[in-house]
């Protein structure tokens, strides 16, 4: 199909006849054991023969004889033996080759084609877009006292489809599970790349938490994301690469903590006295 296509491009300039082509026909040359592009030219001498010598017989050839061709050529590509296999492994992925193959059978063969790639992409879509997030409350292992923090590991990279579903799922676990004010930690160890609308998404959802004094840590991330989420310039991006960096920063957080506190009840008990 790349090859017609591009064929066809570049015949436009030069005022070509349409170049054309056929499944059935590329079928029966890998049925009869073609290897090469040599086969059209064998093919051709054989179509120059038929026509300047057989023309006239050609008319006696019953069509299903013509149809017994094509049908025992392509019949190996129906592979039946796979539908077990993806029926015991995912059931979905039967779903656009059942579509392919019935639009193939009662529309055109091209539409069918069409039909089945497009359905595809609509699976592979709605993947990206709803990913896995996978949500804990972990405790870390601070010298004086544990320091309680919900740690949010999505399954997938960040790209346009997922990024405000990611962020949406962030902010609600981070306002019910985590009480609007316990530190959030992302383990990024599956974000293997992010596009500019997720770096976006990501300073929007960094200054949501800091809008209501929330920590939010970025934990295993890339050095290649961290470019990308730093190209949007976010405020309070804190980002660390291992265990004992995630430590200290949350002994910073708990030192803050207990700070404000101490403050919050000063200011209380001189407003009592």
């Amino acid at each position: 199909m790349l090859a017609i296509g591009a064929c066809n491009i570049l015949s436009s300039f030069v005022s070509s006849m349409p170049v054309s082509g056929a499944l059935s026909r590329g079928a029966v040359n890998h049925a009869s054991g073609v290897a090469t592009t040599f086969g059209g030219i064998y093919t051709g001498i054989l179509v120059i023969l038929s026509l300047y010598l057989f023309t006239p017989y050609f008319a006696y050839i019953p069509k299903a004889s013509l149809a017994a061709v094509i049908v025992a050529a392509v019949v190996f590509m129906v592979e039946f033996h796979v539908v077990k296999p993806m029926w015991r492994t995912k059931k979905l992925d039967l779903i656009p080759a059942i579509a392919t193959f019935l639009s193939c059978l009662f529309i055109r063969l091209e539409l069918g084609i069409v039909i089945g790639i497009g359905i595809n992409i609509l699976f592979l879509l709605y993947a990206s877009a709803r990913p896995s997030v996978h949500v804990e409350k972990v405790t870390s292992e601070l010298s004086s006292s544990g320091c309680e923090y919900l740690l949010i590991t999505p399954d997938r990279s960040l790209v346009f489809p997922s990024v405000e579903y990611v962020r949406n799922l962030v902010t609600k676990a981070g306002m019910k599970e985590g009480s609007s004010c316990t530190p959030v930690v992302i383990d990024s160890r599956h974000i293997q790349g992010a596009d500019f609308t997720a770096a976006k998404g990501i300073k929007s959802l960094i200054e949501d938490f800091v809008k209501r004094n929330q920590p939010i840590l970025f934990y295993n991330l890339k050095p290649s994301v961290v470019e990308v989420f730093q190209g949007v310039q976010p405020k309070e991006f804190k980002h660390c690469h291992n265990e004992a960096e995630l430590n200290e920063l949350l002994k910073e957080y708990a030192k803050k903590l207990s700070q404000r506190n101490s403050i919050q009840i000063n200011e209380i008990n001189g407003r009592q006295l």
